[in-house]
């Protein structure tokens, strides 16, 4: 089980869609994923990381995506699934939840619960054609 936070180094849009960039630790070491992400999940963490946080115009925040996700029933008895950002600038860091697909927070809980090396997504690996 992966519960190490995800180094979010991008979030943006080429002529596939939408996609973030994100650096993960595993057991036998680090790699960065092209992670597809729907439109409602892209421009939801869009939003969050195009944000200044902390009341500061400095620009040295780097974000996490945290490695679970929340499903909430709400008043019309839908479920809204949230995932979850940590970000950090200095010595000041904060949680930002964003809603999210039930395909995005689907693709979390596998990478929490079955990804167990790199070899288990090399064909996410950042650069491959």
């Amino acid at each position: 089980m992966n519960l190490q936070n995800y180094e979010l180094l991008k979030v943006a849009k080429d002529v596939e869609g939408g996609y973030c960039k994100v650096k993960l630790n595993l057991s036998d070491g680090p790699i960065i994923i092209r992670w597809g992400l729907d439109e409602y999940t892209y421009e939801n963490m869009k939003k969050t990381v195009s944000r200044n946080y902390f009341d500061s115009l400095a620009k040295q925040y780097r974000f996490e995506l945290l490695p679970y996700e929340t499903a909430i029933l709400d008043a019309e008895q839908w479920t809204v699934f949230k995932a979850h950002i940590r970000c950090v600038q200095g010595d000041r860091a904060c949680r930002i939840d964003f809603p999210c697909s039930e395909t995005f927070a689907g693709n979390l809980r596998w990478i929490r619960t079955e990804v167990t090396s790199i070899n288990d997504l090399q064909h996410l690996e950042w650069g491959l054609e």
